[in-house]
């Protein structure tokens, strides 16, 4: 009978919506970063951009950990044929590069941010993740929409 009651109090915690000391621009990030390449198949499919001719930038944003976009790429380097990375601390993704080689035969190209813009055919600018969230909302399972 105890542990009935235990398992009842356990099950019946709520968990906290908010941790403190994380900021919701934060929050949203990283709830986003998982499905980083469901948005871009979504965008792809906008533009009418074959998967095969897609050219993906991905702009990094300095003021996010180097890990944090590192992830991004990772995410993203499964399904493209060629990939530029837009930054401005190329030695922290030089890691990154040899193993897009070695794991997917994919070619990724460490660009300055200047050059970056201009490269591919579709662009993901980190730097302006948190203002563009919202504009994408799930409607269904597998339907975004903007």
């Amino acid at each position: 009978m105890i542990f009935f009651r235990r398992l009842i109090r356990w099950f019946g915690k709520k968990k906290r919506v908010s941790e403190p000391g994380v900021s919701e621009e934060a929050r949203n990030f990283f709830l986003y970063m998982g499905k980083t390449p469901e948005i871009v198949t979504y965008f792809r499919r906008e533009k009418g951009i074959a998967g095969k001719d897609m050219e993906l930038v991905l702009i990094d944003d300095e003021d996010r950990p180097a890990w944090q976009i590192a992830q991004i790429a990772e995410y993203l380097m499964k399904d493209l044929n060629i990939f530029y990375l837009g930054t401005d601390r190329e030695d922290a993704f030089e890691e990154l590069t040899e193993e897009a080689m070695e794991e997917y035969g994919l070619i990724l190209v460490l660009l300055p941010k200047k050059e970056s813009a201009g490269s591919g055919n579709l662009v993901l600018d980190v730097r302006e993740w948190e203002k563009h969230l919202d504009i994408i909302s799930a409607v269904s399972y597998n339907t975004l929409t903007i």
